[in-house]
Protein backbone atom coordinates (compact mmCIF):
# COMPACT_ATOMS: atom_id res chain seq x y z
CA UNK A 1 0.00 0.00 0.00
CA UNK A 2 1.25 3.36 -0.94
CA UNK A 3 1.68 6.77 1.48
CA UNK A 4 -0.53 8.00 -0.99
CA UNK A 5 -3.94 5.83 -0.59
CA UNK A 6 -3.00 5.28 3.22
CA UNK A 7 -3.49 9.38 3.62
CA UNK A 8 -6.76 9.06 1.22
CA UNK A 9 -8.14 6.47 3.78
CA UNK A 10 -7.44 8.81 6.65
CA UNK A 11 -8.80 11.58 4.97
CA UNK A 12 -12.16 11.39 6.94
CA UNK A 13 -14.26 14.19 9.13
CA UNK A 14 -14.14 13.07 12.59
CA UNK A 15 -15.03 16.43 14.46
CA UNK A 16 -17.75 18.60 14.15
CA UNK A 17 -18.42 20.86 10.94
CA UNK A 18 -20.63 24.00 11.75
CA UNK A 19 -24.17 23.23 9.83
CA UNK A 20 -23.94 26.54 8.38
CA UNK A 21 -21.94 25.76 5.76
CA UNK A 22 -21.35 30.27 5.24
CA UNK A 23 -20.16 30.44 8.75
CA UNK A 24 -16.52 31.20 9.09
CA UNK A 25 -14.85 27.94 10.69
CA UNK A 26 -12.00 30.16 12.51
CA UNK A 27 -14.08 32.40 13.90
CA UNK A 28 -14.18 32.92 17.65
CA UNK A 29 -17.84 31.60 17.83
CA UNK A 30 -16.76 28.21 16.12
CA UNK A 31 -13.80 27.57 18.32
CA UNK A 32 -16.28 28.06 21.44
CA UNK A 33 -19.01 25.84 20.03
CA UNK A 34 -17.07 22.16 18.85
CA UNK A 35 -17.65 20.98 22.49
CA UNK A 36 -21.70 21.56 21.92
CA UNK A 37 -21.66 19.23 18.96
CA UNK A 38 -19.61 16.59 19.63
CA UNK A 39 -21.53 13.65 17.60
CA UNK A 40 -19.41 10.54 18.15
CA UNK A 41 -18.07 10.06 14.56
CA UNK A 42 -14.83 7.30 14.30
CA UNK A 43 -12.56 6.42 12.08
CA UNK A 44 -12.45 4.15 9.35
CA UNK A 45 -11.41 0.61 9.65
CA UNK A 46 -11.69 -2.39 7.34
CA UNK A 47 -13.44 -5.54 9.24
CA UNK A 48 -16.67 -2.98 8.72
CA UNK A 49 -16.20 -1.97 5.63
CA UNK A 50 -15.61 -5.39 4.28
CA UNK A 51 -18.55 -6.00 5.42
CA UNK A 52 -20.50 -3.33 3.73
CA UNK A 53 -18.50 -3.93 -0.05
CA UNK A 54 -20.34 -7.76 0.61
CA UNK A 55 -23.37 -6.10 0.40
CA UNK A 56 -25.80 -6.77 -2.94
CA UNK A 57 -27.58 -4.39 -5.21
CA UNK A 58 -31.18 -5.12 -4.63
CA UNK A 59 -32.28 -4.72 -8.36
CA UNK A 60 -28.68 -6.78 -9.34
CA UNK A 61 -27.57 -8.72 -6.76
CA UNK A 62 -25.15 -10.03 -9.07
CA UNK A 63 -23.42 -6.72 -8.36
CA UNK A 64 -22.34 -4.75 -5.27
CA UNK A 65 -24.10 -2.07 -4.01
CA UNK A 66 -21.00 0.16 -2.74
CA UNK A 67 -18.20 -0.60 -5.30
CA UNK A 68 -16.45 2.31 -3.29
CA UNK A 69 -16.20 0.13 -0.52
CA UNK A 70 -14.31 -2.78 -2.61
CA UNK A 71 -11.69 0.06 -3.88
CA UNK A 72 -10.99 1.02 -0.14
CA UNK A 73 -10.19 -2.23 0.69
CA UNK A 74 -7.67 -2.53 -2.63
CA UNK A 75 -6.41 0.83 -1.59
CA UNK A 76 -6.05 -0.56 1.87
CA UNK A 77 -3.75 -3.27 1.62
CA UNK A 78 -0.64 -3.29 3.72
CA UNK A 79 2.85 -4.17 2.64
CA UNK A 80 2.54 -7.78 3.97
CA UNK A 81 -0.63 -8.61 2.59
CA UNK A 82 -2.68 -8.39 5.06
CA UNK A 83 -5.30 -5.39 6.43
CA UNK A 84 -5.64 -3.70 9.72
CA UNK A 85 -4.09 -0.98 11.98
CA UNK A 86 -0.69 -0.01 9.48
CA UNK A 87 1.48 1.02 12.40
CA UNK A 88 0.38 -1.04 14.96
CA UNK A 89 0.60 -5.10 14.53
CA UNK A 90 -2.51 -6.24 16.74
CA UNK A 91 -2.67 -9.90 15.60
CA UNK A 92 -5.96 -10.59 16.60
CA UNK A 93 -7.34 -7.21 15.02
CA UNK A 94 -5.29 -7.96 11.47
CA UNK A 95 -6.64 -11.53 11.45
CA UNK A 96 -10.24 -10.13 11.94
CA UNK A 97 -9.65 -7.00 9.29
CA UNK A 98 -7.64 -9.60 6.76
CA UNK A 99 -10.17 -12.16 6.80
CA UNK A 100 -13.50 -9.76 6.50
CA UNK A 101 -11.03 -8.50 3.43
CA UNK A 102 -10.56 -11.87 2.29
CA UNK A 103 -13.71 -12.74 2.10
CA UNK A 104 -15.48 -9.74 0.28
CA UNK A 105 -12.94 -9.58 -2.61
CA UNK A 106 -13.05 -13.49 -3.11
CA UNK A 107 -16.78 -12.90 -3.24
CA UNK A 108 -17.04 -10.54 -5.93
CA UNK A 109 -14.07 -11.02 -7.82
CA UNK A 110 -14.20 -8.51 -10.04
CA UNK A 111 -10.64 -7.02 -10.57
CA UNK A 112 -8.49 -9.12 -12.29
CA UNK A 113 -5.78 -8.24 -9.68
CA UNK A 114 -8.07 -9.30 -6.04
CA UNK A 115 -6.96 -13.33 -6.33
CA UNK A 116 -3.40 -11.95 -6.45
CA UNK A 117 -4.71 -9.81 -3.21
CA UNK A 118 -6.40 -12.66 -1.22
CA UNK A 119 -3.53 -15.17 -1.79
CA UNK A 120 -1.11 -12.03 -0.37
CA UNK A 121 -3.73 -11.81 2.62
CA UNK A 122 -3.60 -15.25 3.22
CA UNK A 123 0.15 -15.47 3.27
CA UNK A 124 -0.61 -12.40 5.92
CA UNK A 125 -3.15 -14.73 7.83
CA UNK A 126 -0.36 -17.30 8.68
CA UNK A 127 1.91 -15.17 9.92
CA UNK A 128 -0.51 -13.08 12.16
CA UNK A 129 -1.88 -16.59 13.58
CA UNK A 130 1.94 -17.17 14.78
CA UNK A 131 1.82 -14.01 16.78
CA UNK A 132 -1.96 -14.94 18.65
CA UNK A 133 -0.57 -16.55 21.58
CA UNK A 134 1.38 -13.51 22.38
CA UNK A 135 -1.42 -11.24 23.06
CA UNK A 136 -3.27 -11.20 26.38
CA UNK A 137 -6.31 -10.09 24.87
CA UNK A 138 -8.90 -10.39 21.84
CA UNK A 139 -10.75 -7.68 20.35
CA UNK A 140 -14.97 -7.59 20.68
CA UNK A 141 -16.62 -10.26 19.26
CA UNK A 142 -13.60 -11.85 17.80
CA UNK A 143 -14.30 -15.08 19.56
CA UNK A 144 -17.96 -15.07 17.63
CA UNK A 145 -16.93 -13.81 14.30
CA UNK A 146 -13.61 -15.75 13.56
CA UNK A 147 -15.08 -19.15 13.63
CA UNK A 148 -18.64 -17.95 11.89
CA UNK A 149 -16.24 -15.88 9.06
CA UNK A 150 -13.73 -18.62 8.11
CA UNK A 151 -17.07 -21.26 7.78
CA UNK A 152 -18.49 -18.86 4.82
CA UNK A 153 -15.20 -19.58 2.77
CA UNK A 154 -15.78 -22.72 0.79
CA UNK A 155 -13.68 -26.14 1.83
CA UNK A 156 -10.97 -25.47 -0.61
CA UNK A 157 -10.38 -22.57 0.79
CA UNK A 158 -10.45 -23.25 4.12
CA UNK A 159 -7.64 -25.93 3.59
CA UNK A 160 -5.33 -23.39 2.81
CA UNK A 161 -5.92 -21.08 6.42
CA UNK A 162 -4.17 -21.50 9.42
CA UNK A 163 -7.26 -23.58 11.02
CA UNK A 164 -4.99 -25.48 13.06
CA UNK A 165 -4.00 -22.02 15.14
CA UNK A 166 -7.32 -20.80 15.06
CA UNK A 167 -8.89 -24.08 16.95
CA UNK A 168 -8.79 -22.44 20.14
CA UNK A 169 -11.46 -19.74 19.30
CA UNK A 170 -13.89 -22.56 18.99
CA UNK A 171 -13.59 -22.73 23.29
CA UNK A 172 -14.01 -19.65 23.41
CA UNK A 173 -16.89 -19.39 21.26
CA UNK A 174 -18.76 -21.72 23.51
CA UNK A 175 -18.14 -20.24 26.34
CA UNK A 176 -19.19 -16.56 25.45
CA UNK A 177 -22.64 -18.50 23.86
CA UNK A 178 -23.08 -20.23 27.25
CA UNK A 179 -22.77 -16.61 28.96
CA UNK A 180 -24.72 -14.87 26.84
CA UNK A 181 -28.52 -15.31 28.33
CA UNK A 182 -30.13 -15.46 25.08
CA UNK A 183 -27.97 -17.91 23.75
CA UNK A 184 -27.38 -15.65 20.73
CA UNK A 185 -31.34 -15.65 19.75
CA UNK A 186 -31.81 -11.74 19.51
CA UNK A 187 -35.30 -10.41 20.51
CA UNK A 188 -36.31 -7.36 19.00
CA UNK A 189 -37.71 -6.40 22.40
CA UNK A 190 -34.47 -7.09 24.71
CA UNK A 191 -31.25 -5.47 22.82
CA UNK A 192 -28.26 -7.44 23.97
CA UNK A 193 -24.42 -6.43 24.19
CA UNK A 194 -23.86 -9.07 21.79
CA UNK A 195 -25.38 -7.70 19.09
CA UNK A 196 -22.36 -6.03 18.26
CA UNK A 197 -21.16 -8.82 16.86
CA UNK A 198 -24.83 -10.37 15.32
CA UNK A 199 -23.07 -10.44 11.76
CA UNK A 200 -21.61 -13.98 13.59
CA UNK A 201 -25.09 -14.99 13.02
CA UNK A 202 -25.88 -17.26 9.46
CA UNK A 203 -27.35 -15.88 6.48
CA UNK A 204 -30.50 -17.74 7.23
CA UNK A 205 -31.02 -16.61 11.01
CA UNK A 206 -30.37 -13.06 9.98
CA UNK A 207 -33.20 -13.15 7.01
CA UNK A 208 -35.69 -13.63 9.55
CA UNK A 209 -34.96 -11.22 11.19
CA UNK A 210 -37.19 -7.69 10.27
CA UNK A 211 -36.70 -4.01 10.75
CA UNK A 212 -37.78 -4.17 14.35
CA UNK A 213 -34.21 -5.12 14.99
CA UNK A 214 -33.21 -1.74 14.08
CA UNK A 215 -32.37 1.21 16.37
CA UNK A 216 -33.77 4.78 15.41
CA UNK A 217 -30.79 5.47 12.92
CA UNK A 218 -31.63 2.40 10.89
CA UNK A 219 -28.44 0.18 12.66
CA UNK A 220 -28.19 -2.88 14.31
CA UNK A 221 -27.64 -1.44 17.92
CA UNK A 222 -25.20 1.33 15.88
CA UNK A 223 -23.00 -1.42 15.03
CA UNK A 224 -21.77 -1.28 11.10
CA UNK A 225 -21.13 -5.37 10.26
CA UNK A 226 -24.23 -6.37 11.83
CA UNK A 227 -26.37 -4.32 10.10
CA UNK A 228 -24.58 -4.95 6.88
CA UNK A 229 -24.79 -8.41 7.14
CA UNK A 230 -28.31 -8.09 8.24
CA UNK A 231 -29.06 -6.12 4.76
CA UNK A 232 -26.94 -8.83 2.73
CA UNK A 233 -28.97 -11.66 4.32
CA UNK A 234 -32.23 -9.77 3.11
CA UNK A 235 -31.13 -9.22 -0.25
CA UNK A 236 -29.76 -12.28 -1.04
CA UNK A 237 -33.12 -14.14 0.73
CA UNK A 238 -35.23 -11.81 -2.12
CA UNK A 239 -36.34 -9.06 0.71
CA UNK A 240 -35.10 -5.78 1.35
CA UNK A 241 -34.48 -2.95 4.20
CA UNK A 242 -34.13 0.50 3.12
CA UNK A 243 -33.67 1.91 6.61
CA UNK A 244 -30.52 -0.27 6.74
CA UNK A 245 -29.53 0.63 3.41
CA UNK A 246 -30.03 4.51 4.00
CA UNK A 247 -27.81 3.98 7.56
CA UNK A 248 -24.78 2.01 5.38
CA UNK A 249 -25.51 4.82 2.34
CA UNK A 250 -24.46 7.62 4.71
CA UNK A 251 -21.58 6.33 6.48
CA UNK A 252 -20.07 5.11 3.15
CA UNK A 253 -20.46 8.45 1.44
CA UNK A 254 -19.35 10.38 4.49
CA UNK A 255 -16.06 7.76 4.63
CA UNK A 256 -15.09 7.68 0.49
CA UNK A 257 -15.61 4.15 0.82
CA UNK A 258 -14.64 3.19 4.31
CA UNK A 259 -16.81 2.92 7.37
CA UNK A 260 -16.36 2.83 11.60
CA UNK A 261 -17.48 0.31 13.31
CA UNK A 262 -20.19 1.93 14.52
CA UNK A 263 -22.20 5.20 14.33
CA UNK A 264 -22.63 7.11 16.34
CA UNK A 265 -20.62 7.07 19.48
CA UNK A 266 -21.44 10.35 20.75
CA UNK A 267 -21.86 8.93 24.36
CA UNK A 268 -18.04 7.72 24.49
CA UNK A 269 -16.99 10.72 22.71
CA UNK A 270 -18.46 13.08 24.69
CA UNK A 271 -17.56 11.06 28.90
CA UNK A 272 -13.81 10.72 27.19
CA UNK A 273 -12.79 14.05 25.87
CA UNK A 274 -14.39 15.84 29.34
CA UNK A 275 -12.77 13.50 31.33
CA UNK A 276 -9.22 15.00 29.34
CA UNK A 277 -10.30 18.75 30.59
CA UNK A 278 -11.36 17.32 34.07
CA UNK A 279 -7.73 15.85 34.38
CA UNK A 280 -6.12 18.34 33.62
CA UNK A 281 -8.23 20.68 36.03
CA UNK A 282 -10.72 22.61 33.33
CA UNK A 283 -13.45 23.97 35.27
CA UNK A 284 -16.96 22.09 34.88
CA UNK A 285 -18.74 25.50 35.03
CA UNK A 286 -17.46 26.75 31.96
CA UNK A 287 -20.03 27.16 29.50
CA UNK A 288 -19.55 25.11 26.92
CA UNK A 289 -18.63 21.82 29.48
CA UNK A 290 -21.50 22.72 31.34
CA UNK A 291 -23.51 22.06 27.90
CA UNK A 292 -22.13 18.76 27.31
CA UNK A 293 -22.47 17.33 31.21
CA UNK A 294 -25.79 18.29 30.78
CA UNK A 295 -26.10 16.11 27.66
CA UNK A 296 -24.42 13.19 29.65
CA UNK A 297 -27.01 13.63 32.65
CA UNK A 298 -30.05 13.41 30.30
CA UNK A 299 -28.54 10.45 29.12
CA UNK A 300 -27.82 8.50 31.88
CA UNK A 301 -31.92 8.58 32.17
CA UNK A 302 -32.83 8.50 28.33
CA UNK A 303 -33.52 4.44 28.50
CA UNK A 304 -32.43 2.96 32.31
CA UNK A 305 -30.09 4.79 34.51
CA UNK A 306 -26.92 4.68 33.51
CA UNK A 307 -24.72 5.33 30.29
CA UNK A 308 -23.61 2.98 26.90
CA UNK A 309 -21.72 4.49 23.99
CA UNK A 310 -24.88 5.88 22.28
CA UNK A 311 -27.96 6.83 23.30
CA UNK A 312 -29.13 4.28 20.19
CA UNK A 313 -27.48 1.62 22.23
CA UNK A 314 -30.01 0.74 25.11
CA UNK A 315 -27.23 -1.38 26.33
CA UNK A 316 -25.09 0.05 29.36
CA UNK A 317 -21.36 -0.52 29.64
CA UNK A 318 -18.67 -0.34 32.63
CA UNK A 319 -16.40 1.78 31.24
CA UNK A 320 -18.88 4.55 30.17
CA UNK A 321 -20.85 4.50 33.65
CA UNK A 322 -17.90 4.70 35.22
CA UNK A 323 -16.35 7.69 33.42
CA UNK A 324 -19.80 8.98 33.04
CA UNK A 325 -20.43 9.04 37.29
CA UNK A 326 -17.21 10.71 37.69
CA UNK A 327 -17.68 13.67 35.30
CA UNK A 328 -21.20 14.19 36.79
CA UNK A 329 -20.18 14.23 40.16
CA UNK A 330 -17.21 16.47 39.19
CA UNK A 331 -19.88 19.28 37.56
CA UNK A 332 -22.24 18.84 40.82
CA UNK A 333 -24.47 16.68 39.57
CA UNK A 334 -26.81 14.44 41.94
CA UNK A 335 -27.09 11.12 40.29
CA UNK A 336 -27.95 7.39 40.74
CA UNK A 337 -24.76 5.74 41.10
CA UNK A 338 -26.55 1.91 40.76
CA UNK A 339 -25.98 1.31 37.28
CA UNK A 340 -22.25 1.24 38.34
CA UNK A 341 -23.09 -0.91 41.39
CA UNK A 342 -25.30 -3.73 39.09
CA UNK A 343 -22.40 -4.67 37.38
CA UNK A 344 -20.56 -5.53 40.81
CA UNK A 345 -18.79 -8.91 40.57
CA UNK A 346 -17.56 -9.89 44.12
CA UNK A 347 -14.13 -7.78 44.29
CA UNK A 348 -14.33 -5.91 40.50
CA UNK A 349 -16.57 -4.23 38.08
CA UNK A 350 -17.17 -5.66 34.69
CA UNK A 351 -18.12 -3.95 31.41
CA UNK A 352 -20.97 -5.88 30.70
CA UNK A 353 -22.72 -8.83 32.77
CA UNK A 354 -21.77 -11.51 30.08
CA UNK A 355 -18.03 -10.39 29.57
CA UNK A 356 -15.70 -13.16 29.23
CA UNK A 357 -13.01 -11.35 31.11
CA UNK A 358 -13.07 -7.77 33.45
CA UNK A 359 -11.17 -4.77 31.87
CA UNK A 360 -8.28 -3.09 34.08
CA UNK A 361 -9.03 0.25 32.67
CA UNK A 362 -13.06 -0.26 33.64
CA UNK A 363 -11.56 -0.93 37.14
CA UNK A 364 -9.56 1.97 37.33
CA UNK A 365 -12.60 4.08 36.28
CA UNK A 366 -14.62 2.63 38.22
CA UNK A 367 -12.19 3.28 41.20
CA UNK A 368 -11.73 6.73 40.40
CA UNK A 369 -15.41 7.22 40.29
CA UNK A 370 -15.90 6.00 43.90
CA UNK A 371 -13.13 8.08 45.28
CA UNK A 372 -15.09 11.38 43.70
CA UNK A 373 -18.07 9.95 45.12
CA UNK A 374 -18.87 12.90 48.21
CA UNK A 375 -18.23 11.10 51.58
CA UNK A 376 -16.71 8.17 50.04
CA UNK A 377 -19.96 5.81 50.24
CA UNK A 378 -18.57 2.36 49.14
CA UNK A 379 -14.70 2.46 50.31
CA UNK A 380 -15.08 -1.32 50.64
CA UNK A 381 -15.47 -1.44 47.19
CA UNK A 382 -12.70 0.61 46.57
CA UNK A 383 -10.32 -1.49 48.61
CA UNK A 384 -11.35 -4.38 47.14
CA UNK A 385 -11.02 -3.20 43.43
CA UNK A 386 -7.67 -2.01 44.72
CA UNK A 387 -6.53 -4.98 45.70
CA UNK A 388 -7.88 -6.63 42.54
CA UNK A 389 -6.14 -4.54 40.36
CA UNK A 390 -2.77 -5.03 42.04
CA UNK A 391 -3.33 -8.39 42.03
CA UNK A 392 -3.37 -7.70 37.82
CA UNK A 393 -0.42 -5.70 37.49
CA UNK A 394 2.43 -7.56 35.87
CA UNK A 395 6.06 -7.41 35.79
CA UNK A 396 7.22 -5.78 32.59
CA UNK A 397 3.78 -4.14 31.39
CA UNK A 398 2.16 -3.21 34.82
CA UNK A 399 -1.70 -3.35 32.99
CA UNK A 400 -2.39 -4.73 29.67
CA UNK A 401 -6.27 -3.71 28.74
CA UNK A 402 -8.56 -4.86 26.12
CA UNK A 403 -10.32 -1.04 25.74
CA UNK A 404 -6.71 0.48 24.66
CA UNK A 405 -4.03 -1.18 23.36
CA UNK A 406 -1.17 1.16 24.40
CA UNK A 407 -0.03 0.28 27.62
CA UNK A 408 0.32 3.96 28.55
CA UNK A 409 -3.41 4.53 28.54
CA UNK A 410 -3.61 2.36 31.55
CA UNK A 411 -0.75 2.81 33.47
CA UNK A 412 -1.66 6.69 33.40
CA UNK A 413 -5.22 6.14 34.55
CA UNK A 414 -3.65 4.05 37.41
CA UNK A 415 -1.49 6.79 38.79
CA UNK A 416 -4.64 8.80 39.66
CA UNK A 417 -7.13 5.32 40.23
CA UNK A 418 -4.20 4.23 43.23
CA UNK A 419 -2.56 7.30 44.27
CA UNK A 420 -3.09 7.77 48.21
CA UNK A 421 -4.52 4.08 48.03
CA UNK A 422 -1.94 1.96 47.25
CA UNK A 423 1.32 4.50 46.58
CA UNK A 424 3.62 1.70 45.96
CA UNK A 425 1.43 0.39 42.81
CA UNK A 426 1.29 3.93 41.43
CA UNK A 427 4.85 4.43 41.89
CA UNK A 428 5.63 0.93 39.40
CA UNK A 429 2.94 2.89 37.34
CA UNK A 430 4.95 6.35 37.06
CA UNK A 431 8.42 4.09 37.16
CA UNK A 432 7.06 2.61 33.90
CA UNK A 433 6.20 5.76 32.22
CA UNK A 434 9.41 6.85 33.03
CA UNK A 435 11.53 4.23 32.03
CA UNK A 436 10.16 4.46 28.55
CA UNK A 437 9.98 7.96 27.75
CA UNK A 438 12.03 8.35 24.40
CA UNK A 439 15.33 10.02 23.40
CA UNK A 440 12.78 12.85 21.90
CA UNK A 441 11.32 12.76 25.04
CA UNK A 442 7.88 11.87 23.79
CA UNK A 443 6.09 8.16 24.10
CA UNK A 444 5.44 5.61 21.53
CA UNK A 445 4.74 1.88 22.28
CA UNK A 446 5.28 0.39 18.89
CA UNK A 447 8.01 2.76 17.47
CA UNK A 448 8.35 6.38 16.99
CA UNK A 449 6.45 8.35 19.98
CA UNK A 450 3.32 9.66 19.37
CA UNK A 451 1.27 12.93 20.57
CA UNK A 452 -1.57 10.97 21.99
CA UNK A 453 0.65 8.30 23.83
CA UNK A 454 2.66 11.26 25.35
CA UNK A 455 -0.21 13.06 26.40
CA UNK A 456 -1.25 10.29 28.09
CA UNK A 457 2.02 10.08 29.74
CA UNK A 458 1.93 13.47 30.42
CA UNK A 459 -1.79 13.94 32.63
CA UNK A 460 -0.13 10.82 34.61
CA UNK A 461 2.96 11.93 35.45
CA UNK A 462 1.76 15.12 35.59
CA UNK A 463 -0.90 13.77 38.53
CA UNK A 464 2.25 12.13 39.90
CA UNK A 465 3.85 14.88 40.13
CA UNK A 466 1.75 17.29 42.09
CA UNK A 467 0.56 14.34 44.53
CA UNK A 468 4.62 13.45 45.38
CA UNK A 469 4.98 10.46 43.62
CA UNK A 470 7.37 12.10 41.10
CA UNK A 471 9.82 13.78 42.58
CA UNK A 472 11.99 14.74 39.51
CA UNK A 473 10.44 16.92 37.06
CA UNK A 474 13.35 15.90 34.19
CA UNK A 475 11.14 13.76 32.76
CA UNK A 476 8.04 16.34 32.18
CA UNK A 477 10.72 18.77 30.74
CA UNK A 478 11.65 16.84 28.03
CA UNK A 479 8.23 15.36 27.48
CA UNK A 480 7.18 19.49 27.38
CA UNK A 481 9.78 19.50 24.83
CA UNK A 482 8.92 17.07 23.05
CA UNK A 483 5.11 18.33 23.10
CA UNK A 484 6.59 22.03 21.88
CA UNK A 485 8.46 20.68 18.27
CA UNK A 486 6.08 18.01 17.59
CA UNK A 487 4.30 18.87 14.00
CA UNK A 488 2.31 17.65 11.45
CA UNK A 489 4.99 14.29 10.59
CA UNK A 490 3.51 13.01 13.93
CA UNK A 491 1.88 9.41 13.49
CA UNK A 492 -1.45 9.23 14.82
CA UNK A 493 -2.04 4.91 15.03
CA UNK A 494 -5.52 3.84 15.79
CA UNK A 495 -4.99 2.90 19.81
CA UNK A 496 -8.77 2.01 21.05
CA UNK A 497 -10.24 -1.29 20.23
CA UNK A 498 -13.27 -1.83 19.61
CA UNK A 499 -14.10 -5.01 16.83
CA UNK A 500 -10.59 -3.65 15.64
CA UNK A 501 -8.50 -0.69 16.09
CA UNK A 502 -10.11 2.59 15.52
CA UNK A 503 -9.82 6.67 16.64
CA UNK A 504 -11.82 9.27 17.62
CA UNK A 505 -10.35 12.60 16.45
CA UNK A 506 -12.26 14.58 19.38
CA UNK A 507 -10.61 12.42 21.82
CA UNK A 508 -6.73 12.59 20.41
CA UNK A 509 -7.82 16.03 19.93
CA UNK A 510 -8.79 16.72 23.35
CA UNK A 511 -5.97 14.60 25.27
CA UNK A 512 -3.48 16.26 23.20
CA UNK A 513 -4.79 19.98 24.28
CA UNK A 514 -5.13 18.57 27.91
CA UNK A 515 -1.28 17.81 28.14
CA UNK A 516 -0.33 21.30 26.80
CA UNK A 517 -2.87 22.57 29.03
CA UNK A 518 -0.85 20.86 32.23
CA UNK A 519 2.44 21.18 30.83
CA UNK A 520 1.67 25.21 30.63
CA UNK A 521 0.10 25.03 34.13
CA UNK A 522 3.72 23.40 35.55
CA UNK A 523 5.61 25.97 33.73
CA UNK A 524 3.91 28.84 35.60
CA UNK A 525 3.81 27.08 39.01
CA UNK A 526 7.23 25.05 38.43
CA UNK A 527 9.56 26.61 36.24
CA UNK A 528 9.17 23.62 34.03
CA UNK A 529 10.62 24.55 30.23
CA UNK A 530 7.74 24.69 28.29
CA UNK A 531 7.31 27.08 25.50
CA UNK A 532 3.66 26.65 23.92
CA UNK A 533 4.36 25.69 20.22
CA UNK A 534 3.97 27.45 16.84
CA UNK A 535 1.19 25.19 15.67
CA UNK A 536 -0.81 25.88 19.31
CA UNK A 537 -0.53 30.17 19.03
CA UNK A 538 -3.42 30.39 16.77
CA UNK A 539 -6.69 28.06 16.21
CA UNK A 540 -6.32 27.38 12.04
CA UNK A 541 -2.68 26.10 12.33
CA UNK A 542 -3.65 23.78 15.53
CA UNK A 543 -6.38 22.86 13.35
CA UNK A 544 -4.15 22.22 10.09
CA UNK A 545 -1.47 20.66 11.49
CA UNK A 546 -3.96 17.29 12.50
CA UNK A 547 -5.39 15.39 9.49
CA UNK A 548 -8.90 15.37 10.38
CA UNK A 549 -10.93 18.61 10.55
CA UNK A 550 -11.92 19.46 14.13
CA UNK A 551 -12.53 22.18 15.86
CA UNK A 552 -10.85 22.71 19.46
CA UNK A 553 -11.16 25.62 22.11
CA UNK A 554 -7.75 26.67 21.96
CA UNK A 555 -8.48 30.06 24.63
Amino acid sequence: MTNESYHHSRNYTLGLTTSDPNRPQNSQAARNGWLHSLTGQLSPEVYSTAWVALVPRVDHPDVPAWPEALDYLRKNQLPDGGWGEPHVLYAHERTLSTLAAIYALHTWQIDEQDSIRVHQGVDALHHYADLLSQEPDEPVGYELVLPSLWRQFDPEMQAIFPLEKWAGTDRLYDKKVSLTTSKLLPDPAKPRAWWFSMEALSQTELAVLDDRILAANGSIVTATAPTAAYLRAKRISGSDSPRAEAFLNDLVERGSGGVPFCDPAEIFERVWVLDNLRRVNESPNRLSITHVLDSIYRAWYTNKPGVSSSNLFPVNDGDDIAVGLTLLQWGGYLVDDQPLLNLWDSDHFRSYPDERSASVSTNLHALIALRHQPGFPHCDKAELVTHWLVEHMQKDIPFADKWNISPFYSASHAIEALSGLDNAAARRCVSFLAQHQQDDGGWGWYGAATLEETAFCVMGLAHAFSHGLLNDSRVLSRAAQFMTRATTDKIYPYLWIGKTLFQSGSIVRSSIYAAHKILARLSYETGIRYQVPTYMSSFEDYISSYPFQLEFEVA
